[in-house]
């Protein structure tokens, strides 16, 4: 069944006639008396609940369908599943869902991202509902509903759950953090889930079923243990990155390492895989992977390796170079209209550092200023000439698991989880640990993820 007339779009938002949109594979839109209004959805417009629905009842003013594949990003970045469920029954069969709910097993703070440009339409922040509405340059539109709003580890209500920059007008890229998933409005007693719409420019809902099997998955590893040792994922990334072996090895002490992990630095360009030692000594693990991959030759990077710890590699290796540094980025730069001296800010420490594997020839049109801009705000190595095989580290689908206890928070802590109850939060949370991307697989969805998530404040998952 169509909508009644008197809920066709206002003078002001047609519906499109002819041809869909560019970007999307569709039947021809209904006619005019057949579309909603752009302030009028037949559907609650606050979402929809994960009740039960039955398969033999018919909701009541159905709307019609349309065969509608739209280009996207997948809005959940994290562990998830989701069924067709489009135009199933909601309060007793008085309406229709007109969205996927996107479940995450139970977790809550989960990214969820814009899956696609736009500008921000709407946002609903109240307490009770927290709503961001995402339009497209072509006037279609996503909705994302039940997004969290609860302090970190518990269920009150306490969270601002709109993140800075999301406001109404603002821009935002496909792939970039709006929110975290929840329980907020009519969801506060089922499981924690994204409720995601797909409307045509005049509010007309279609199915995004479709368009979520086909979107785009934004994918990364971390890698690290628990513990943070630097010098473990180190060789964790050596070991996959070069699975072949590598007659070459680039080594640096830890503190230089550290360093970098502050930020402000240019991208750390090497042409074999980095081992980590602590300044004074080697450790067995970096020893044990100069054997793995067969090395006969160390570049030393940096000078904070001390003469013993040199002399302990010239004894095994030939040492065929010493660099420096990567470049500190400018602390200040000259305006050259007026002359003035402009201050540039020192980056906060992100959250993880960011390593890519593989040549630059191989990285999307334009990365190469991405991962520049990346490098003022953490520690980016890229590794050339490498030969990866198999996995390393935790897919970013993968969760803590399907169970987990209450007001415990759950840290993504590299390629593990590090459990803290929610009231011994500490001030300072444990960082993401590295992550790890593939040139010839990377896009700009991922990088944008990536940028927004060394953005913003580490995000447990919790129950």
């Amino acid at each position: 069944m169509a909508p009644p007339d008197d809920e066709a779009p206002p003078a002001d938002d047609p519906p499109d006639e002819g041809t869909p949109p560019e970007g999307s594979s569709t039947e021809p839109p209904p006619e005019e008396g057949d579309v909603l209004g752009e302030e009028d959805p037949v559907d609650d417009p606050e979402g929809d609940g994960d009740e039960p629905t039955d398969e033999t009842r018919v909701p009541k003013n159905q709307v019609a369908r349309i065969d509608v594949t739209r280009d996207l990003v997948f809005p959940v970045v994290g562990i998830n599943y989701y069924n067709p469920g489009f135009g199933a029954c909601r309060d007793d069969c008085e309406r229709e869902h007109h969205g996927i709910d996107i479940m995450t097993y139970g977790w809550k703070g989960v990214p969820i991202v814009a899956a696609h440009a736009g500008t921000i339409r709407k946002v609903r922040d109240d307490r009770e509902w927290c709503i961001v509405e995402v339009k497209a340059p072509d006037r279609w539109y996503t909705r994302y509903v039940h997004l969290n709003n609860d302090s970190p580890g518990y269920d009150d209500k306490g969270y601002e759950c709109l993140l800075p920059g999301v406001t109404v007008g603002a821009h935002v890229e496909a792939g970039q953090i709006i929110g975290w998933v929840g329980d907020s409005g009519n969801a506060e007693w089922t499981p924690p889930h994204v409720h995601f719409e797909i409307r045509m420019p005049n509010g007309f809902p279609v199915d995004p079923y479709k368009s979520l099997k086909a979107a785009e998955r934004i994918r990364f590893s971390r890698v690290g243990p628990s513990n943070g040792d630097p010098i473990v994922a180190a060789a964790q990334i050596a070991s996959y990155s070069y699975h072949s072996g590598s007659g070459v090895v680039n080594v640096m002490a830890t503190t230089d390492y550290e360093a970098l992990r502050s930020g402000g630095f240019s991208t750390l360009n090497l042409s074999g895989p980095l081992l980590l030692s602590d300044p004074n000594f080697l450790s067995s693990v970096t020893s044990d992977m100069f054997e793995q991959l067969g090395s006969s030759r160390v570049m030393i990077v940096g000078d904070g390796l001390s003469q013993a710890v040199i002399d302990q590699l010239e004894l095994r290796f030939t040492i065929v170079e010493r660099t420096s540094m990567p470049v500190a980025m400018r602390e200040s730069y000259v305006e050259p209209d007026t002359g003035a001296i402009i201050e540039i800010p020192e980056p906060e420490p992100s959250p993880f550092s960011l390593v890519v594997v593989g040549e630059r020839s191989e990285l999307p049109e334009d990365m190469g200023n991405d991962l520049y801009r990346m490098a003022e705000r953490m520690q980016t190595t890229v590794f050339e000439g490498t030969d990866a095989a198999g996995r390393v580290g935790r897919d970013a689908y993968q969760g803590p698991g399907r169970s987990g206890s209450r007001n415990v928070l759950y840290f993504q802590t590299g390629d593990t989880y590090t459990k803290i109850r929610a009231k011994e939060a500490p001030e300072t949370p444990p960082d993401y640990g590295v992550i790890v991307v593939e040139a010839e697989r990377v896009t700009e969805a991922a990088i944008t993820f990536l940028r927004s998530l060394a953005d913003l404040p580490v995000m447990p998952l919790w129950r």
